[in-house]
């Protein structure tokens, strides 16, 4: 029987119902990883972690009596900004496409086919669904807390640092495909009357052919992301330390 105390900082007690400092009992040395991830905790949301004041990474075992202290993952940003949704966050995945970035979301795919598609891809995961995230496969990713789209978008730019990156329109929020300037003369679908009349730039996705201009409903968009971007700003920082595994 190994005994430990386990202390979680930032914000990982409210992953595990609020409890910070906890006494656990497991049958036999375990990785760090493994006995975090028994409290309901996945991998991709734990950052610095030390074992008796040392240092320590998420494969070290842990062994009778030891003190270990995980914090939280820190925001950092990505080489390559490209993301994959799970079947609950359609929603979040159009933002992210009309902000600019690539962002997967197959409603057809499992939790296995998800992960790995995203270590073939090398995409960052989003999941409102721990079990996913807790997947070896899955090299980086995001436990989603809010169950709102506006917020779940400012959780994402805040944890990848995606704030000045914005870029809209720049993808298609239907299918993902990148979106071409197009003149108006140059459109191959119907153009609706009314519009233009009294507009002449346009944007065609080259993967589905779906035709998007600058009218209320883009404008709207784009008041939401900035929204966004103002509370992924304003968030405080609850890694509580400056590295991450």
């Amino acid at each position: 029987m190994v005994t430990f105390r386990l202390s979680l900082r930032g914000d990982l007690a409210d992953l595990c119902g609020g409890r910070g400092d906890l006494v656990r009992r497991l049958p036999a040395p375990t990785s760090l990883k493994d006995a975090v991830e028994a409290l309901g905790i996945p991998h991709v949301e734990l950052g610095r972690a030390a074992v008796d004041g040392v240092a320590a990474d998420l494969a070290q075992l842990i062994r009778d009596g030891a003190c270990v202290e995980v914090w939280p993952a820190v925001p950092r940003p990505l080489a390559d900004p490209r993301f994959l949704c799970d079947l609950h966050l359609g929603k979040l995945a159009r933002l992210l496409r009309f902000a600019g970035f690539d962002t997967v979301w197959d409603r057809t795919l499992g939790e296995p086919q998800l992960a790995a598609l995203a270590a073939r891809d090398g995409r960052a995961v989003l999941s409102r669904h721990r079990a996913l995230l807790k997947r070896s496969q899955v090299a980086c990713g995001l436990l989603v807390r809010s169950g709102r789209a506006d917020e779940q978008l400012a959780e994402v730019l805040r944890r990848f640092e995606l704030v000045d990156k914005l870029a809209s329109p720049a993808r298609c929020t239907a299918c993902n495909g990148r979106l071409a300037a197009t003149a108006k003369a140059d459109v191959p679908v119907a153009i609706p009357p009314r519009t233009a009349a009294w507009l002449d730039h346009y944007w065609l996705c080259g993967d589905c052919g779906h035709l998007f201009w600058e009218g209320t409903h883009a404008e709207r968009l784009r008041r939401r992301l900035a929204a966004a971007a103002a509370v992924a700003r304003a968030q405080p920082d609850l890694g509580n330390h400056p590295q991450s595994i």
